[in-house]
């Protein structure tokens, strides 16, 4: 008997033992249940080994976001290409408070301490916070040194950094921040809903986000406004986004916001209220560019028709995804005028 014919009767053995055991048996389809539900196929697909290769060599994945590199092609409709920060004001650092930086020890009480004492400058070291820092005060600005990494490395529903209002003029800056979710797993069934880096709960104003880098967490969305009356002109500028289970930015009940210069791998960002009686208009996306899928909107979803006729999706680029431009049941679409859509699609 030829080896091959010997070698697949084996095999064939082997199958059909194992589906009599119901261990075996139970594995089996459990990879056949999460491959029909996508998750699987997510990974096998194009798009899931472009995000392999992009968190493997670097290329094109926006993970280290930059101050002064725009993420698309400077053009009279673009001309941006670096953003000043706000300036610190008798900063501290959280190792003053008794952070170590050393990745396994919980820093966040020193955080939340530096914060509380006012500007904060964070020196290089990674910084483990799986609690959430709250900041209540105005005008606190947040900075990372080069090499700073915030990490966070269990699964709830916990913030890490949470700004209540009311409160104006805050900002944070530079950081990277790293979650627990490598493989984007997206289920909101169990602990992981509000894993979210960075949140702003009702009238926090003028908010700046610029020049951070985020990636591998559970919740719905890396950077998120929330409320009714969710703050009016957040500045989000120079910011990289990656393996989102769903928004790299959302806004949730928030005007007169600026979404521009961000890199976004395979994420969703726009507004997105959660019915008519939030407030949205005057929030401008610009010259953001889309890798690896994903999608950007004026504004697409929220019970009882919202009006996201207010808002603006101008002059971005998208490599693959699609660009949402449907309205809500009812509600009214945002404007779109002179995006690049590259081998993608509108909705």
């Amino acid at each position: 008997m030829r080896r091959p014919i010997v070698i697949g009767v084996l095999v064939v053995g082997v199958v059909a033992f194992a589906a009599a055991v119901p261990g075996v048996k139970t594995q089996v389809h459990a990879a056949y249940a999460a491959w029909d539900e996508g998750r699987l196929q997510d990974h096998f697909s194009r798009g899931g080994f472009m995000r392999w290769w992009y968190r493997t060599t670097g290329w094109g994945s926006g993970i280290h976001a930059s101050l002064d590199t725009s993420p698309v092609p400077a053009t009279a409709s673009c001309p941006q290409t670096a953003f000043v920060p706000p300036k610190l004001v008798n900063p501290r650092s959280p190792k003053d408070f008794g952070a170590k930086g050393n990745g396994t020890t919980d820093d966040t009480r020193a955080f939340q301490a530096a914060v509380d004492a006012g500007d904060v400058l964070v020196p290089a070291g990674t910084y483990l916070l799986n609690h959430t820092v709250v900041v209540t005060a105005s005008n606190r600005h947040i900075q990372c040194e080069p090499g700073v990494t915030l990490k966070k490395t269990v699964r709830a529903d916990s913030n890490m950094f949470n700004y209540e209002g009311p409160s104006t003029g805050n900002s944070l800056v530079g950081c990277n921040f790293v979650g627990a979710n490598p493989t984007r797993i997206r289920d909101w069934e169990n602990p992981g809903h509000y894993d979210i880096p960075v949140q702003t709960n009702g009238a926090v104003d003028h908010f700046i986000l610029a020049g951070n880098s985020f990636r591998d967490f559970f919740g719905q969305s890396m950077f998120q406004t929330e409320g009714h009356g969710g703050g009016t002109g957040a500045v989000l500028v120079f910011n990289s986004f990656a393996n989102c289970p769903l928004y790299g930015v959302a806004l949730v009940g928030s005007v007169n916001g600026r979404v521009a210069y961000n890199l976004a791998d395979n994420c969703r960002m726009g507004p997105e209220n959660n019915d008519a009686t939030q407030d949205t208009g005057g929030n401008v996306l610009e010259c953001n560019r889309m890798i690896n899928g994903g999608n950007i909107t004026g504004g697409s979803n929220g019970e009882g028709g919202v009006d996201y006729s207010g808002n603006v999706v101008r002059h971005n680029v998208l490599d693959g995804g699609y660009m949402q431009i449907s309205p809500p049941e009812k509600g009214k679409a945002a404007r779109y005028i002179d995006n690049t859509c590259n081998d993608c699609a509108t909705e």
